[in-house]
């Protein structure tokens, strides 16, 4: 498995595939941002490689090699067409790598290897680098990869075992080599649906069970959207604790307040954000810093209003992405679960429907009010219901994956007013059909 491979001098840089940049949901309900692998990124995949254990070092190299900026750099320079890096970024940093290296004699068939941080492995990142890898391989006339694994990698193994394309394997001498085809079976098709529908409802997860949730611009003045909010997760009888965020208030309804998230003892599981648009930033980075995994930003003033608030926008998802949090809005209603283990509403609307079996995500807050109103007045129970706003992250797919795989969920509706990927839309809601209209 080759760390490096000159395909002769390359007279001017190759341009950044910046369209080949997406974000993953992982087992976990984190984000992995994968990319194209840049020269500047030397310094950072060095730091990367020295943080890897030993043997994950003798996995990917066949050796312990002696690290050093001149190595790295070496392994940044692809071309995007021969050669090709992806790399994964957490919380700011390099946390995987995967590269492919084209056979010159077999301009068909490429070298794989990928490379995933020791304390994250088994998440499925190794499987998502492979599947990202394969399609991008794929797009540049590459069918086949091939890998040589030593016999006691039982985790890369595993991913080519487990990713569901058609491969074969010869050992000899304590060493594997592992060969499978790209183009994608049936097998690869559904178990590539179930990863997905896994990592997004463990995802969604962190949004609609949480034990902590601070209501960031919660007031004392009833009316206000921030004391509404709070009031109804008090109200509904929320099963876990709620803090109210407000650097000019003591108190809300009897309970402490906090300046800013980060001042919160202990962990917080979900903010929910009702504060000027401007202000939104410096919250998130707050959230960020305080480790919070699940945020609903109800603030308006962003992509609905034109350039300025398509840059704010921008900004927030890049932050929340990076650090791997998961987010409902912004310009939206809030969301709510029924469930008697949470009784959440965290929604500015007064309405707590009745428990039921219908789950309901709504793009338009105003059209959100009126079915909780008429779903209510109906007396038809509601699981779940989520007003997704401009859908900045969270998005239609993501929760029809969750709601596929909940148990209080037998039928599922939606009003959406727009779709960020149609064809991957289709491909999702006929699958779940199957099981839940």
């Amino acid at each position: 498995m080759p760390s490096e491979v000159s395909y002769g001098a390359v007279l001017t840089a190759p341009a950044y595939p910046a369209h080949e940049e997406s974000d993953v949901v992982l087992k976990s309900g984190s984000t992995l941002r994968l990319r194209p692998i840049r020269p500047e990124d030397a310094p950072a995949l060095l730091e990367f490689y020295k943080r890897l254990s030993p043997d994950s070092l003798y996995f990917r190299f066949f050796s312990v090699p002696r690290l050093n900026v001149r190595k790295t750099e070496s392994v940044c320079e692809v071309d995007y067409q021969n050669t090709f890096g992806l790399v994964g970024e957490m919380g700011g940093r390099i946390v995987a790598a995967a590269h492919y290296y084209r056979n010159r004699e077999h301009p068909e068939r490429a070298e794989a290897a990928f490379t995933v941080e020791d304390a994250l492995q088994g998440q499925g990142i190794g499987t998502r680098l492979l599947e990202r890898l394969a399609e991008i391989a794929r797009a540049r006339g590459i069918r086949v990869f091939e890998a040589d694994v030593l016999a006691g990698n039982r985790r890369m193994l595993g991913v080519f075992r487990n990713c569901g394309f058609e491969l074969t394997q010869r050992f000899e001498g304590g060493v594997g080599r592992v060969v499978f085809s790209l183009e994608p079976t049936p097998q690869f098709e559904e178990k590539s649906a179930q990863r997905s529908e896994s990592a997004a409802a463990a995802s969604m997860r962190l949004l609609f069970e949480p034990k902590v949730v601070a209501v960031v611009g919660a007031a004392r003045e009833r009316g206000k959207i921030g004391a509404e909010i709070f009031h109804n997760l008090v109200a509904a009888g929320f099963q876990g604790s709620v803090v109210p965020v407000n650097p000019k208030a003591s108190e809300v309804e009897g309970v402490r307040c906090y300046p800013r998230v980060v001042d919160v003892p202990g962990p917080v599981d979900l903010a929910v954000l009702v504060i000027p648009a401007e202000r939104v930033e410096a919250a998130i980075d707050d959230c960020v810093a305080k480790g919070v995994r699940a945020i609903v930003t109800i603030t308006a003033g962003f992509s609905e209003t034109g350039e300025e608030g398509r840059r704010r926008e921008a900004a927030i998802v890049e932050k929340i992405r990076a650090a791997g949090i998961r987010m409902v809005g912004p310009n939206c209603l809030g969301i709510l679960n029924t469930d008697p283990r949470v009784r959440m509403n965290a929604t500015f609307s007064p309405i707590y429907p009745p428990e039921g079996r219908v789950a309901l995500s709504s793009q338009s807050g105003a059209l959100g009010l009126a079915l909780l109103d008429y779903a209510t007045r109906l007396n038809l129970g509601i699981s779940t219901f989520v007003s997704v706003g401009n859908k900045a992250d969270v998005s239609g797919n993501d929760l029809i994956q969750y709601w596929a795989q909940d148990p209080r969920t037998d039928v599922i509706l939606l009003y959406l007013e727009s779709f960020g990927n149609p064809a991957r839309f289709s491909r999702i809601a006929r699958r779940v059909a199957r099981e839940k209209p």
